[in-house]
């Protein structure tokens, strides 16, 4: 198995370590509340304070979507270590 593939199945088992446990996705869930209540409050012109609020939200967006990403790499990479070589000559 190649170096690389072991290190993305290992990468991967970290990521679902990360995106499985209760208390990041706790902490995920509280702060998007947060993001999302203070957008709800905020005055309708400070546009400034939106912006950054919508920023925020699609940062914590991202943090997920990188943890998932590696999570399924490390499955793909996983899968392929599984499958038999097949050789079409020799």
């Amino acid at each position: 198995m190649a170096t690389k593939q072991l290190s993305e199945i290992k990468l991967g088992e970290q990521a679902a370590q990360i995106l499985d446990n209760p208390v990041y996705q706790d902490a995920i869930a509280k702060v998007r509340e947060n993001i999302v209540s203070s957008m709800t409050n905020s005055p309708i012109g400070d546009e400034k304070t939106h912006n950054r609020l919508v920023i925020a939200l699609q940062l914590l967006n991202q943090i997920n979507k990188q943890l998932t990403d590696v999570m399924q790499t490390g499955k793909l990479a996983s899968i392929q270590t599984d499958r038999p070589k097949f050789k079409i000559f020799g």
